[in-house]
């Protein structure tokens, strides 16, 4: 095969349906005589045969049946082969199929010509049937590997649905708990419990969000964080009715793309200490300013900063020995997730997570 002649591969992604488990071959040739005799050679080999005698009837056959394989003659009135095989690429119906070209014409352009068509094979006259049965056997490989294939891209089709399905019902179900919890929050005059209540909602949703957030994506193992810190942080200030003129909210980051089994722990520390800016943080603040940044570090590694503009933490806070509740969740999520925590507290408060673990 010269460096012009390059075989062709079927697109699979234009399958439609498996193919047959007997191979379908389509006969293209003008004389009837070799017609007769390749449907012998092939029934023989145990596939099932229809004919055209022409390349223009090889078309019209394509509008109803869906051959496995075409052995096509070059030379033919009306329509050639090289023709008729060009015009069979440009079809749907037609880009699939392995076309063998059966010709008397075996000079190197002739030969370049046929795969430039878009011929899977190129079989010269006067035919050689030792050769020919080989070549069959060959393309039938090809079609049962493209019947694999096919039944493999089915087959993710069918779990990618599911999977997309379950995250829908797992986020419908969570959206059931808040709005539950939403319910039983009017029946409380406790301002403390309520708060409660709403820290709880607040971080059902967040899980929600990421389950939302991946059945809505075209890659189900992994979700923007760019994407979803923004989402997330707009209902956070929602939910604590934060007008924008209020607080100024700052994301600056590269995305960077994340499994549920990261994105979940990271939503989770964002929404404790944006949850507390927003309660403690702005007091005495004119306009509040809230900055959350993310690196990537490596390949596996990445590090959120989130900070504001508030009136700062107590210095003398221990975050290994806090009794805050937030704050034990922001560390234990930190360790959890192979970082480090750092907090500085001589502007507002800064939260360094360092190192995190893209690989959990």
């Amino acid at each position: 095969m010269t460096a012009t002649q390059v075989a062709y591969c079927p697109d699979l992604s234009t399958l439609q349906q498996p193919p047959s488990e007997t191979t379908l071959a389509l006969i293209v040739d003008d004389d009837r005589a070799t017609r007769l005799l390749l449907r012998v050679a092939l029934q023989r080999e145990g596939l099932s045969v229809i004919e055209a005698s022409s390349g223009t009837e090889c078309l019209a056959v394509l509008q109803s049946r869906q051959p496995d394989l075409i052995l096509m003659d070059a030379v033919m009135p009306e329509m050639d082969g090289f023709t008729c095989c060009a015009a069979l690429r440009k079809q749907a119906s037609g880009t699939k199929v392995p076309i063998l070209m059966i010709t008397s014409l075996n000079d190197p352009n002739s030969v370049d010509h046929a795969f430039e068509a878009g011929a899977t094979d190129y079989l010269s006259k006067p035919i050689h049937w030792a050769l020919l049965r080989h070549r069959i056997h060959r393309l039938q490989d090809m079609i049962k590997r493209q019947q694999a294939e096919y039944q493999l891209k089915v087959s993710l089709r069918e779990k990618e649905a599911l999977l997309k399905e379950i995250h829908h019902r797992v986020k419908n179900n969570l959206q059931i708990i808040s709005s539950l919890l939403n319910l039983q929050a009017y029946s409380i005059k406790d301002d403390t419990v309520l708060n409660l209540f709403r820290e709880s909602q607040n971080r059902i949703c967040l899980m929600a969000l990421v389950h939302e957030k991946l059945y809505q994506s075209n890659n189900l193992g992994k979700i923007s964080f760019l994407d979803y810190v923004e989402t997330l942080s707009r209902y956070i200030l929602s939910s604590y009715k934060i007008d924008a003129k209020e607080v100024e909210l700052i994301i600056d980051f590269d995305d960077i793309y994340l499994e549920i089994d990261i994105a979940v722990p990271c939503g989770l520390i964002i929404n404790e200490l944006m949850s507390n800016a927003l309660k403690y943080a702005f007091l005495d603040v004119e306009q509040g300013i809230i900055s959350i940044r993310a690196n990537i570090i490596s390949k596996d590694r990445f590090s959120i900063v989130f900070e504001d503009n508030g009136i700062g933490i107590s210095k003398e806070i221990d975050i290994h020995a806090t009794e805050t509740l937030g704050l034990q969740l922001v560390l234990s999520l930190t360790q959890q997730l192979e970082g480090e925590l750092e907090i500085q507290t001589d502007c507002g408060t800064t939260f360094y997570l360092n190192g995190l673990s893209r690989n959990n």
